[in-house]
């Protein structure tokens, strides 16, 4: 039986303590809470081999990073895509920004940035990242002018690399160019997949870093896959994907 438990901001032991997160997100404010922008009830998707994932509740915030932590073959990948509308779930409830998925999914994609996801939206090797940052200005209908893109990586902290060509660049570098293309158009939400491929665990702790400033500077709401538990405790709130037979 595959499920999904979800866990609040981790605590000052670093731990991520079981039980339900909490909806108002930050304690500080004294209004009602925000709406989860990524909402998913009781969300599974089945294929002919089985259960890719089921039974996920999930809530994603604006202005805070979700770690989806689980092993490889889990099916975090398939979830995320999920989640930003790319794939079509197979039974539960899914929202984006109020809107309802699947009816209301490509209103909704428009709205999720989608990072690098491997043999999905990989780049063409001889790409160089200003390039493929400019595509993406283009893609979003947004002026490239002014140095616009430069701006834009140098948030990033690609302005070292901004004529670099894909295949050369370090697996942090691409990493981190996967991550400014889903931010490009400031989207309301951005799923990012697998922090650690190829990387250190400082690397993956620098993006996990990335991340919570974009959501927060940003005022995105992110979700990002993981393996590793001590990445999963960065984040604002946590959700552990079981492998099914788990």
């Amino acid at each position: 039986m595959q499920d999904v438990q979800e866990n609040p901001a981790a605590g000052p032991t670093g731990t991520c303590p079981m039980g339900p997160v909490d909806a108002s997100g930050l304690g500080e404010r004294e209004e009602a809470p925000e709406a989860p922008y990524l909402s998913a009830r009781d969300l599974e998707l089945e294929t002919y081999a089985g259960f890719v994932y089921r039974n996920v509740d999930l809530d994603v915030f604006k202005g805070r990073v979700t770690a989806v932590r689980g092993r490889n073959g889990s099916g975090k990948s398939a979830l995320l895509l999920t989640l930003a509308g790319r794939m079509k779930p197979t039974g539960g409830t899914l929202s984006v920004g109020g809107l309802e998925l699947p009816r209301e999914r490509a209103k909704a994609e428009r709205h999720v940035g989608l990072g690098l996801f491997k043999g999905l939206n990989d780049l063409p090797e001889n790409l160089s990242a200003r390039s493929a940052a400019k595509a993406e200005f283009d893609l979003h209908g947004l002026s490239a002018r002014d140095g616009a893109v430069e701006e834009h990586l140098c948030w990033w902290g690609l302005g070292d690399v901004a004529r670099v060509r894909v295949r050369d660049l370090t697996a942090e570098k691409l990493a981190r160019l996967g991550i400014a293309l889903a931010f490009v158009g400031d989207p309301d939400a951005a799923v990012v997949d697998d922090v650690e491929d190829q990387l250190t665990l400082s690397q993956s702790r620098g993006l996990m870093e990335l991340l919570a400033r974009a959501a927060r500077e940003r005022h995105a709401a992110v979700a990002v896959a993981v393996v590793e538990r001590d990445l999963a405790r960065m984040a604002d709130s946590c959700a552990y994907l079981a492998k099914e037979g788990e």
